[in-house]
């Protein structure tokens, strides 16, 4: 048995990658300024990383050109998986504060999604006692909802990193739902409220959103204000709404938009800018999705 003690590694410090890895991501989160939920793409050669220990739960999304055996050793217990070539759906869940280490045998590709361990407990509260929440050590198992919402995460990335914030938060809520409820040592039941938010509450909230169209607004924020878990705020305002906060927010930013669109001069840019989108592409693509139409035919309209 070894006295070297892991490495302590928070995934939420930027560049911190730096000292597992030869290679820097070929994308990441951090300058994106998400909270709770953290993102980073990776390409290597065959490797391995020392032993590690980390406040975040990790999710491992492999897209891999080469079929490839990973050993993990994870408490001193060895895992020997094979991962074949173009494989998907197939994820790894690593939890938070156990010590690990890893090795592999070719070049590979993928996606870590780091969740914070803190997070998990906070979405739980009211189901369970915090020092339960627990996740199972996964080492391949398919789950296309996952693999669906982080490479969503990773789009968002790569197409409109900025003011993306709303977004990533309420896939990092519908992540740790889901960690809770398939991936816990103990079954969190969250409890499920009927008739959605109080009226003062939905009307508090409704003028929150668009008083910070513009903003890069954060659905923390949003919750705290309101005195209720991001988890259940979102539950709440779909049952209200019938839309969750974030389609909420793309729709009143589009008819934001259209009203200036309608009623001024300005740029598209510019436009784009005081309604809280990333940039005019940013603004074409939501403008699109929720109008069926382009920007370009309605200011023409």
């Amino acid at each position: 048995m070894s006295n070297k003690k892991p490495l302590t590694i928070d995934f939420s410090i930027p560049d911190v990658s730096s000292i597992l890895f030869p290679c820097p991501p070929v994308l990441n989160s951090h300058e994106a300024g998400w909270e709770n939920i953290y993102l980073a793409h990776y390409q290597l050669p065959a490797g391995e990383i020392p032993e590690v220990i980390s406040p975040q739960h990790t999710i491992v999304l492999p897209t891999l050109k080469h079929t490839t055996e990973v050993e993990l050793v994870v408490e001193e217990q060895v895992y020997i998986t094979q991962y074949l070539k173009n494989e998907t759906d197939c994820i790894a869940i690593l939890p938070a504060n156990v010590s690990l280490k890893a090795r592999w045998n070719a070049e590979v590709e993928f996606i870590h999604c780091y969740l914070e361990a803190k997070f998990l407990t906070h979405v739980a509260y009211e189901s369970a006692n915090p020092d339960s929440v627990e996740i199972v050590l996964t080492v391949k198992y398919p789950d296309p909802l996952v693999w669906q919402i982080v490479s969503a995460l990773k789009s968002t990335l790569e197409s409109n990193p900025s003011h993306s914030r709303f977004y990533a938060e309420s896939m990092a809520t519908a992540l740790a739902a889901h960690c809770l409820k398939y991936y816990s040592i103990r079954k969190h039941n969250l409890r499920d409220y009927e008739g959605g938010l109080p009226k003062n509450k939905l009307t508090q909230a409704l003028e929150y959103i668009n008083e910070h169209l513009h903003q890069d607004l954060s659905l923390i924020e949003i919750s705290t204000e309101l005195g209720i878990s991001q988890y259940y705020f979102s539950r709440l305002f779909k049952q209200s709404t019938g839309m969750t906060p974030h389609g909420y927010l793309v729709q009143q930013r589009v008819e934001r938009s259209k009203q200036l669109l309608k009623q001024s001069e300005l740029t598209m840019a510019e436009i784009a800018l005081r309604c809280g989108f990333a940039n005019s592409s940013h603004l074409a693509k939501c403008f699109r999705k929720v109008m069926g139409r382009s920007l370009k035919e309605f200011r023409n309209s």
